[in-house]
């Protein structure tokens, strides 16, 4: 890297980090049966909603999915990636923007 572009992989590397942090702590703290595994190396995260999907019967994976687009938060389903019950998510944008999409799934989605 020059030292311009080593600098800006630092940076890059700092806001990351505290997406991933804050992403977490959010999950563990917020979303009763959704599991998640601190990523590390990687601005991906999967959550795992197989406890959260058993406790609202009424909910498939594909409703829960489409649940979170309806209100803005683009996730992907991870059952291409051979997680069953799981949701993919990615961290790369501005620590706001994670922080309002975390606030939209808790209201809208996850708190049905």
């Amino acid at each position: 890297y020059t030292k311009e572009g080593a600098e800006w992989v630092d940076e890059l590397r700092e806001v990351l980090t505290q997406n991933v942090d804050y992403a977490y702590t959010y999950i563990t703290t917020h979303f009763e049966g959704v599991s998640v595994a601190k990523a590390q190396g990687t601005y991906m995260l999967y959550l795992d909603c197989s406890g959260w999907l058993k406790e609202h019967p009424e909910m498939t994976m594909d409703d829960l999915i489409r649940a979170g687009i309806a209100v803005g938060v683009v996730w992907q389903d991870g059952r291409p990636f051979h997680q069953k019950y799981g949701i993919r998510m990615n961290l790369a944008l501005p620590l706001g923007r994670v922080k309002e999409a975390f606030e939209r799934l808790d209201e809208y989605v996850f708190h049905v």
